[in-house]
């Protein structure tokens, strides 16, 4: 028996199934070989690059049943625009509330949600979800907002992290939850320059890090949790 994933990016239990790009086809295959079904998301034509692929992108998971679709937006609004990439952890919303898409947003207020404006309009990229209350990101933007608004958040350095097209990727584009307390990684976690005060962090939380591979880090536009086992 299985079911959607309550809180969106933070399972209760095993996950059974993820979101997740195949632009590195062994990363879903070492998934797959842990028993998750992994659903790779229609590629976005409106968008230039190895973006195109990414989950962050074209799906945001508000819990539940309820998604989110950028190729179910009209494209002369999602053009090359990261409507849907918001940070959703326990009630915490973080994003570019200027960019991000209108009616999502809506429902997130009407929820209770406490929406966060940060200058980042790529804000689940650039944030690794680790509790909820409680995150990891190399951006300055979702730094401060963190601190102002009491959440506890790890900020690490730049780079070490690979994306094709530029200099560097983002920490929550290469990681993702496949059980309440197993956070994995696209790459080798270890090689990342900020790897020690990282996985302090996590077990802050009670949460492992487990690296998919031993090659560098790559920003893959996140791995989303979105079915569970009960």
């Amino acid at each position: 028996m299985e079911r959607f994933v309550q809180k969106a990016n933070l399972p209760e239990s095993k996950v059974s199934e993820v979101i997740m790009s195949d632009y590195k086809p062994f990363l879903k295959k070492e998934l797959e070989m842990m028993g998750i079904k992994v659903r790779v998301p229609k590629r976005l034509e409106f968008v230039k690059g190895s973006e195109s692929y990414h989950a962050d992108m074209a799906v945001c998971h508000l819990g539940g049943e309820r998604f989110f679709y950028a190729d179910e937006i009209d494209e002369i609004v999602t053009a090359g625009k990261p409507l849907l990439n918001v940070c959703i952890f326990g009630e915490n919303v973080i994003c570019n509330t200027k960019k991000a898409y209108k009616p999502l947003l809506e429902i997130l207020g009407k929820e209770g949600k406490r929406i966060l404006h940060t200058n980042q309009s790529y804000a689940k990229c650039s944030s690794a979800v680790i509790g909820e209350n409680a995150l990891i990101t190399s951006d300055e933007s979702i730094y401060r907002v963190c601190l102002k608004n009491n959440i506890d958040v790890l900020k690490i350095s730049f780079g070490d992290i690979e994306l094709d097209g530029y200099d560097y990727g983002f920490i929550g584009g290469c990681c993702g939850f496949i059980d309440k307390k197993t956070l994995v990684f696209s790459g080798n976690i270890n090689l990342h320059r900020n790897y020690e005060n990282i996985k302090a962090f996590a077990n802050n939380y009670n949460v492992d890090i487990i690296s998919l591979s031993n090659e560098r880090l790559y920003d893959i536009g996140g791995i989303l949790p979105v079915k569970e086992f009960l």
